[in-house]
């Protein structure tokens, strides 16, 4: 019997393993870099000092939102030092801490309010004694939408020190995303 010719099934298998392997590489690439920008998102973390020298925030006509200028680290830069806000990139929860302090005889007390889009979540609040420096402290796990906007503001009848020491700080962290 005579052989036949089997090049045309050889160069068919060929380009087809060919065109297999360029799409299965194409997948990969599109897939790595999906995960690559995934995974940047997901790393979110601030945390800021109010300032780096002497600053006295007193009693106001109403709440001021603390813009924490001193900030020692702002991975995912979703903290803006300019403003005072902490954007969200995701969806997801997250946690958040503030410590407030003041000088007693200043104003009657040191307190400020996490607020999540405008309203106030939970406050810090310490009653002040004249000649002392008093603190508080206070922390929230929310969940937020991308873009939802987080600050902590200064009642208006309270007052607010921080020094060279960064007493008065704020940060906050990614914990998943949803």
């Amino acid at each position: 019997s005579e052989s036949k010719p089997t090049t045309g099934l050889v160069l068919s298998t060929e380009l087809l393993t060919e065109n297999v392997l360029k799409s299965s590489r194409y997948k990969l690439i599109v897939i790595n870099a999906t995960v690559h920008q995934t995974e940047r998102f997901q790393q979110v973390a601030f945390s800021a000092a109010l300032t780096n020298s002497d600053e006295t925030l007193g009693p106001s006509e109403r709440d001021v939102t603390l813009i924490f200028k001193h900030v020692v680290t702002n991975i995912g830069n979703a903290y803006n030092p300019h403003t005072g806000f902490f954007t969200a990139p995701v969806r997801g929860a997250y946690h958040f801490e503030w410590h407030i302090g003041d000088i007693g005889g200043r104003s009657p007390a040191t307190a400020a309010a996490l607020v999540k889009n405008s309203e106030r979540v939970f406050s810090a609040y310490a009653n002040l004694t004249p000649s002392h420096f008093e603190t508080s402290s206070e922390s929230a796990t929310l969940q937020l939408e991308a873009g939802d906007v987080v600050s902590v503001n200064k009642w208006a009848t309270s007052g607010i020190y921080d020094n060279v020491n960064h007493h008065v700080t704020f940060s906050g962290h990614l914990l998943f995303t949803m």
